[in-house]
Parts: C-alpha cells; sequence; structure tokens
C-alpha cells in the first residue's frame, strides 16, 4: 500500500472517533451507517485492517442499538471502549507503523 493509502485511513480513523466521541448507547441509524460507511472504505487494503474495521462496524451495530448495549459483555461501555480504543487505536497504530517504513 502506498503513503496515501495509510493517510486516508487515518483520517476514516479520525471522523470514525467523532462519531464515536458523541455517540450515546441507544438506536441512531444515521450514525451507524456513516461508521459503516467509513469502515468499509477502511477495507480491503490490509486484512488486519479489514477485520478490525468489520468488527467495529459490528460493535457499533450493538452500541447504537435500543437494546442490544445492556446484554454485552461490559455493557455499553465496554462495546465503547473496545470500539474507540481497542479497535480504532489498533488501525492508527498499524497506519502510523507502515507511514514510518515508507
Amino acid at each position: 500500500m502506498n503513503q496515501k493509502t495509510w493517510t486516508d485511513i487515518l483520517g476514516l480513523c479520525d471522523e470514525l472517533e467523532s462519531l464515536l466521541r458523541d455517540a450515546v448507547p441507544a438506536a441512531d441509524s444515521y450514525r451507524l451507517q456513516r461508521i459503516r460507511f467509513l469502515a468499509a472504505h477502511m477495507g480491503g487494503h490490509d486484512s488486519s485492517i479489514t477485520d478490525k474495521a468489520n468488527r467495529l462496524a459490528s460493535r457499533a451495530e450493538i452500541y447504537l442499538s435500543a437494546r442490544k448495549h445492556q446484554k454485552a459483555p461490559g455493557g455499553a461501555d465496554g462495546v465503547m471502549h473496545e470500539m474507540r480504543y481497542s479497535l480504532l487505536g489498533s488501525i492508527r497504530e498499524q497506519a502510523r507503523r507502515y507511514l514510518r517504513q515508507e
């Protein structure tokens, strides 16, 4: 992958971070669709990032539902922590690592 792709992925991460920062654990179809769209655009370049982006989208579906987040391990806070810090943080770190190599 080239430097522009990794830079684009970091930009998508910033937009996802903004969507997640303001999210509340309740049904929000617009926010969910936007997260799915951004995650899909992040995938397809690297299998690890694709897996993490897909996982982020699936966790967003749970968080941004009327009740699913209540039954998730760790509840809504656990789902949000996984999305923002585990998955999104890992994607960012991987992109930055590749940018440093190029």
